[in-house]
């Protein structure tokens, strides 16, 4: 059971940030060359980003999950791992109430940003909550990585 655990918390975490990091460092650029716009591009990201939102959520429950059922005698590192998901989940909340309002300043007939002056302020602050909560659940994976190292120290004693 130890092993099908983090197996499942290392995919979750794969594939949610592992693809939230490829696609913002390949497939955005990528995709902004060949389409010739940022805004073109912009427009599949709305519709990929929901998948991402989805991903995320299993994720942070898979996260949870490992939280509650790791037997850690660390106290501080147990807390710093639900400080972690916390504000993982925090993010996520305001990931989700962004992506919604910056949808509704988009236009997908005709492929127009309805009022780029309210758009591009809000898409900034997505984009630094996204990198908070990048950087938030790398420290919640070093933090489940030295806690798993003193769960195996255990079973071998």
């Amino acid at each position: 059971m130890v092993l099908l655990r983090r197996f499942l918390v290392l995919v979750a975490l794969m594939f949610w940030q592992g693809g939230f990091l490829f696609y913002v460092s390949v497939v955005v650029p990528v995709g902004t060359a060949v389409l010739g716009s940022a805004l073109r591009q912009g427009f599949i990201t709305q519709q990929v980003t929901r998948w991402l939102n989805v991903s995320a959520i299993v994720a942070l429950l898979i996260l949870a999950a490992e939280w509650l059922l790791l037997p850690d005698d660390s106290i501080v590192r147990r807390r710093l791992r639900a400080g972690c998901w916390l504000v993982m989940a925090l993010c996520q909340a305001v990931l989700h109430y962004l992506h919604q309002q910056l949808s509704l300043l988009m236009q997908g007939k005709g492929r127009i940003v309805l009022d780029p002056e309210a758009f591009y302020p809000l898409h900034r602050v997505y984009l630094w909550t996204h990198t908070l909560q990048w950087f938030v659940a790398l420290l919640f994976l070093g933090l489940t990585l030295s806690a798993w190292k003193a769960e195996d120290r255990k079973e071998v004693i």
